[in-house]
């Protein structure tokens, strides 16, 4: 049994789980008494803390967090049973000597994100518990609009069966209802309306995400991937590839609804709008361009 965990990764919701399961090995704990936070900023009380003793005995436990893995951990192979150590990161540079150190020493974890299919059957599974049937069509159509966060999943999920109620069929209107679309998925949602040729609808979508504090570089970086995506894709197509979805990592859904929308726009189209996110980035770094009315610019003329 290991007294020494390295735990780091995308998923914090299960690499939080984890941390909460340590601690219940404790009868009880209190912070400055025997529960001890580390960073950067005061790594050097390390050693002292681990020597240390407790009003609660000798036992403690001690949560290391954010240092980049950059102290001295050649004395934890020496600490006392009854301390545990949970040193939690980000991400972790497998060539740096300490982590090579904790991984003789220490429970190395990786905590990841599911893929695309995981999620969904999670979706399937979870909200069978609760007598819910969905489809996989809708479980597919919910995970591409609430991402892939594990914790926002299933908070979405308690607000889909508290709304469902004694209904045990889950469509993709109840989903659409209930669910908050992360912010790619609104961004999605622009696009949509833009190749419809829906441009006042694409502007006030637009002004709903200034409103909510949405920045208008980030809407701007994310709204010009998904036109960059739906060139490659209709490159590929036109080179007569398969599993484009795949090869271009777009959630199957995504990669769906852009395919049927690059259908509608020929490729020097494409180019051109390239052209134009180019030209807009150029000017607004410059100060030659407002970056509101500039996007706004672009959104009329697609």
């Amino acid at each position: 049994m290991f007294n020494i965990f390295l735990l780091y990764g995308e998923e914090k919701y299960d690499l939080e789980q984890k941390v909460e399961k340590i601690k219940k090995e404790f009868e009880k704990l209190e912070v400055g008494v025997n529960l001890f936070y580390i960073t950067k900023e005061n790594i050097n009380e390390l050693e002292s803390i681990c020597q240390g003793f407790t009003f609660f005995g000798a036992s403690k436990l001690i949560i290391i967090k954010n240092t980049n893995l950059k102290f001295d951990v050649d004395f934890l192979k020496d600490i006392d049973e009854q301390t545990k150590i949970v040193i939690i990161e980000d991400s972790v540079d497998k060539r740096l000597t300490s982590y090579k150190q904790l991984s003789k020493i220490a429970e190395c974890i990786e905590f990841k994100h599911m893929k695309d299919k995981e999620i969904v059957a999670y979706i399937i599974q979870i909200l069978k518990k609760y007598n819910k049937n969905i489809d996989y069509k809708t479980a597919e159509y919910m995970q591409s609009i609430c991402g892939e966060e594990k914790a926002n999943i299933i908070n979405e999920l308690q607000k889909l069966v508290i709304y469902l109620d004694d209904k045990e069929i889950v469509t993709k209107e109840d989903v659409d209802k209930v669910c908050s679309k992360t912010l790619n998925a609104k961004i999605f949602d622009v696009l949509q309306k833009i190749i419809d040729k829906k441009h006042s609808e694409a502007i006030a979508s637009l002004d709903d995400l200034l409103n909510q504090k949405e920045p208008i570089v980030k809407i701007y970086i994310m709204l010009y991937k998904q036109i960059k995506q739906m060139y490659m894709i209709k490159v590929l197509k036109e080179k007569r590839e398969n599993d484009i979805a795949s090869k271009l990592g777009i959630h199957p859904f995504v990669y769906k609804n852009l395919s049927i929308t690059c259908d509608k726009y020929e490729l020097e189209d494409l180019k051109k709008l390239i052209y134009e996110f180019d030209n807009y980035d150029e000017k607004t770094k410059n100060g030659e361009l407002d970056f509101e009315i500039g996007l706004k610019k672009i959104i009329c003329t697609m």
